[in-house]
């Protein structure tokens, strides 16, 4: 088998073969584990759940947080590249080379019932990378999704009312322009049935992530967090897009960390990420933020399937949603070995990159 056939090898077809790999890999890796149960339900009555496993001692003081499926329907990649981290170690090149004072922790499928369903939004409807952030205080208000979000969540599959949103979309598109339209998605807080909504109090996976990290990382004080998504830029290739602005210690660790093609753009597009959580779930400690981003197909395709998932889930109960639900699993998992090669590569760079930096701080 070639290199690529190998990596491939890695990826599985749904949520619970994923499951039941990493599980299989993490038992037998010798890490601490926990399964926390999601109370959802799960397509065909199967019991959904978050994995927990930490490599290294509890009580070392720098970690690395690998996270897959904060997006449920991108957590194919995640998996992965986590599966693949995990054989690696019991081949003795992973945790066994670990410094005595460093762990990783593996959170596997963040959003069980996205990966589960394939949707990229949790039980209640919520983009959980837009649910981490202070529900006491005024929920922001996302005046670009106010333009453009009622054409987006077309009520319709197809038929005159889906003519009219499409036509009103393509027409907000092109006086709005990309950068407002990437900001107008970047989560909004007021339409509960709408795309891209964060929520108004803290979901289960949040609340599970929150709870978890410092049970898991009681002493760390220095930690990388590197959440692993799709659906955005080059295809195949493992975007970095830090969470911290330029000219803080955090964007320069990062940047020594993760190589000078890294950005910033994530921190200026939406609210509440996974990470500020882990933030504020592990203070005092540092935690440096990484978006690591695979891209799949062009993104007016994405967001096209994006559309029809969410108007098949919603106003499209009765209709055989085969074909949609297949177009929108390709448009954050592709079906082909070089894709899948590329990315359980990068996956893997990514973690040993992290970890050298960690240990030559």
């Amino acid at each position: 088998m070639t290199a690529t056939e190998v990596n491939a090898s890695y990826f599985r077809p749904d949520y619970a073969a994923c499951r039941d790999y990493f599980l299989t890999l993490a038992k037998a890796s010798g890490g601490e584990l926990l399964r926390a149960d999601n109370p959802a339900p799960g397509p065909d009555g199967i019991a959904l759940s978050t994995e927990f496993l930490r490599l290294g001692r509890r009580d070392a003081e720098r970690a690395l947080i690998l996270v897959s499926g904060t997006h449920g329907a991108e957590g194919f990649a995640g998996s992965a590249i986590q599966c693949a981290w995990l054989e690696a170690a019991g081949e003795a090149t992973g945790a066994a080379s670990l410094p005595d004072n460093m762990a990783v922790l593996l959170v596997h499928g963040l959003n069980s019932f996205g990966f589960a369903h394939g949707r990229r939004v949790n039980e209640n409807n919520v983009d959980l990378n837009r649910n981490f952030i202070d529900h006491e205080a005024e929920h922001p208000h996302n005046e670009g999704y106010a333009q453009i979000g009622e054409a987006m969540a077309a009520t319709a599959l197809d038929g005159p009312v889906r003519v009219r949103a499409d036509a009103a979309l393509e027409r907000l598109r092109a006086e709005m322009g990309q950068l407002n339209v990437m900001r107008a998605i970047g989560g909004q807080y007021d339409a509960s049935e709408g795309m891209f909504y964060g929520g108004r109090v803290p979901v289960w996976s949040n609340r599970a992530l929150r709870e978890f990290l410092p049970e898991f990382l009681p002493h760390v004080k220095l930690a990388a967090y590197v959440d692993i998504h799709t659906g955005l830029g080059p295809s195949g290739y493992g975007s970095p897009m830090c969470y911290h602005h330029k000219g803080t210690e955090a964007y320069d660790l990062a940047r020594s960390w993760w190589g000078k093609d890294m950005t910033a753009a994530a921190s200026k597009i939406n609210h509440g990420k996974s990470g500020h959580g882990a933030m504020e779930a592990l203070a005092p400690a540092q935690v440096v933020c990484l978006t690591l981003e695979f891209g799949t197909l062009p993104f007016a395709e994405v967001l096209a399937a994006l559309r029809d998932e969410h108007a098949l889930w919603w106003h499209g109960k009765e209709r055989d949603g085969s074909a949609i639900r297949k177009a929108f699993k390709a448009a954050f998992y592709r079906d082909d070995p070089e894709w899948q090669g590329k990315v359980v590569e990068r996956g893997l760079q990514i973690a040993a990159d992290t970890i050298a930096g960690l240990r030559d701080l």
